[in-house]
């Protein structure tokens, strides 16, 4: 990646957050343990497909609570309400909408609706359906009436893996193939660490298999692709092959339950990243998927800037403590600028921590327009490495 370059910065008009109103959707306590998250994400999906008016997002940490965000008029049509009881579901009463909450739904809701044509691998969003993408990585930062988008362009490299990526031996694999009752047990993949799509979290490959496990709730392959389409919003690719290859996985965090996949939603490595040098075509095919899914809000029409905009280590007429302030802003993105730039240039890159510095990006400018631009408003370069400290703890 180019690291002088800023990440393309576009903004959408938001409606007034007092036209809005939050509450949260609680489904029911009769669902199997083993069915809570699946049901969590997939009556999620229902809602905001259903009703171009909601957005939505699952609890974090939670299995059965569904934040929702709608127009206050929705609300008291009792259309939400409906689909609720009919889904022997309970809906709180409507609460004040935060930006982090709208920030929260929106981001969900955003990639659910871009899904197929953009699909989420770890943090990323991918456009494509072979070994190479183009790929986004998206930042979106919510204030009272605005909502900043961050889009960073890049090529990745995720091919669909083979059974030799996990240090299958040749003679097995043979075997494997000339027999479909021939299972690959733990002690024959050396290499049995794998990433599992769409949020590219490592797992231990506990065998490979023909036969879908009797314990799995899918019992063809048909079951897996309708699945995986209701939950994620991915498209499988379509099997001709008669004999299939699924994988019993194993995540610690989880637990002793093991977890079935085809070898479609497995990677035997993490993403590889590549510069591009058509980043502009990518940018634009994205804002242009995006204003066709997004040209309402909760019913309220949306503008979006159709130009990027870039953040700047300086503001034009600048008051002495402004033009510190700026100054400032130039170190701090520097700093963050060169982080970032190395994300594309390792491998092995821990996502999480990927994902702070990148938002940090389009906040830090957040708080140094929204600080400077109130009139009469004055502030200390103190004052503004304080708030800095806070948002970002450095």
């Amino acid at each position: 990646m180019n690291s002088t370059r800023h990440q393309p910065l576009f903004f959408v008009s938001l409606p007034e957050l007092q036209k809005l109103c939050a509450a949260t959707v609680t489904l029911s306590s009769q669902i199997p343990e083993s069915e809570a998250r699946s049901t969590q994400i997939k009556t999620c999906r229902q809602l905001l497909f259903l009703y171009q008016e909601i957005l939505s997002a699952p609890v974090m940490g939670t299995l059965n609570q569904i934040s929702v965000v709608m127009a206050k008029s929705f609300y008291e049509s009792g259309i939400c309400q409906a689909y609720v009881e009919r889904h022997r579901a309970t809906l709180e009463a409507p609460q004040t909408v935060t930006p982090d909450l709208l920030q929260t739904c929106l981001s969900y809701t955003l990639t659910a609706r871009l899904a197929p044509g953009w699909n989420k691998a770890g943090h990323l969003l991918v456009q494509g359906h072979c070994a190479f993408f183009s790929n986004l990585v998206i930042d979106l930062n919510v204030s009272e009436r605005q909502l900043c988008i961050g889009v960073e362009p890049c090529s990745i490299r995720l091919p669909p893996p083979k059974l030799g990526d996990f240090d299958v031996s040749a003679n097995t694999i043979k075997l494997f193939d000339s027999n479909e009752n021939t299972v690959i047990q733990q002690h024959s993949i050396l290499s049995n660490w794998c990433y599992v799509l769409p949020s590219m979290k490592m797992g231990q490959i506990i065998n490979i298999s023909h036969i879908i496990p009797p314990e799995s709730p899918f019992h063809s392959y048909k079951d897996f692709q309708m699945h995986w389409k209701s939950l994620y919003g991915y498209i499988l690719p379509e099997d001709l092959e008669e004999t299939k290859i699924y994988l019993s996985v194993y995540f610690k965090p989880i637990g002793e339950r093991f977890f079935t996949y085809p070898l479609s939603c497995i990677r035997s490595q993490p993403v590889q990243y590549f510069p591009r040098t058509d980043a502009e075509s990518v940018v634009n095919s994205f804002l242009a998927d995006m204003t066709s899914n997004f040209s309402q809000l909760c019913g309220f029409p949306v503008k979006m800037t159709r130009k990027a905009l870039y953040a700047t280590k300086e503001l034009s007429r600048a008051s002495v403590h402004v033009s510190s302030i700026c100054n400032s802003v130039g170190f701090f993105f520097s700093r963050i600028s060169r982080t970032f730039s190395n994300l594309f240039h390792n491998k092995n890159c821990n996502n999480n921590n990927d994902n702070s510095n990148i938002i940090s990006i389009v906040t830090i400018t957040r708080v140094c327009n929204d600080r400077t631009s109130r009139k009469g408003f004055k502030l200390t370069e103190d004052r503004f490495r304080l708030d800095i400290r806070k948002k970002f703890l450095l």
